[in-house]
């Protein structure tokens, strides 16, 4: 069995300042084996929000697997942003924009989606759908766990999703992926899509953990609770201080 928290969109720099204790809090009573955080981890990619994000991450009771938002490389700084983009969030949180995790229970990619030619719009390069097709080409009987910033569904009146997202759909629907962890609407969703063989993926769009602005009305995150490719999915959200679950999910992944 394994239990894995998904956060997404801290935006630190432009938080609420009392929910880091409180997920901190929240984490101390879950205890999960590792977090998955996609992307959007500082406002405006400063020094010092990296900074500070550093703090919050080494404080963590879990290792971690993290990707970059587009809010984690420079806006101001045109010459930055097309020249040296990850910088920042590469001194400050991970040598590698793309990371991997295997163990008994799962496999999970964690991909970079920023494109750093645009302000908001994201895409998965060539290179990344690549390593995506090798890392889950085996079936295996593990939970396959695919996280990357952008989303890849059309909401009304939100960004625009992925800008090969029917490439990605596509692979989708025909790989042995069991959930995909997105981030960047600021807004909590959770979806099925039914693949080729007929089996289900689950879509987990995560809400913003943090960040004063969210299109839900909540500041939230998922609790990834897997055994025997059973999941049950918790969302939990921030209520008079405290992180409450709200909502439970169930899927069964096993043949």
């Amino acid at each position: 069995m394994i239990k894995i928290i998904h956060i997404s969109d801290l935006h630190v720099g432009h938080h609420l300042e009392a929910i880091p204790e409180a997920f901190h809090e929240a984490c101390a009573l879950i205890k999960p084996d590792l977090f998955l955080i996609s992307g959007d981890l500082t406002q405006r990619a400063k020094s010092w929000q990296f900074k500070a994000l550093a703090e919050f991450l080494a404080r963590l009771p879990a290792p971690y697997l993290v990707t970059p938002g587009n809010h984690d490389i420079p806006f101001f700084n045109a010459i930055a942003r097309l020249l040296w983009p990850f910088k920042q969030y590469k001194r400050h949180v991970s040598s590698t924009l793309e990371v991997s995790f295997r163990n008994a229970d799962c496999r999970i990619l964690g991909l970079n989606s920023v494109n750093p030619y645009e302000i908001k719009d994201g895409r998965l390069s060539e290179a990344s759908l690549t390593k995506m097709k090798a890392f889950f080409q085996s079936e295996g009987q593990q939970l396959n766990i695919l996280f990357f910033h952008h989303n890849f569904h059309y909401f009304e009146g939100m960004h625009n999703p992925l800008t090969n997202a029917e490439e990605f759909i596509d692979y989708l629907k025909q790989s042995p992926i069991h959930i995909v962890c997105t981030g960047h609407l600021h807004y909590a969703n959770i979806t099925l899509i039914e693949k080729n063989n007929g089996d289900n993926a689950m879509i987990l769009h995560a809400g913003s953990l943090s960040c004063v602005r969210t299109r839900d009305k909540f500041n939230s995150f998922y609790v990834i609770n897997n055994e025997r490719l059973t999941c049950e999915v918790d969302r939990y959200v921030f209520d008079k201080g405290q992180f409450i679950p709200q909502e439970k999910f169930a899927v069964e992944f096993a043949k």
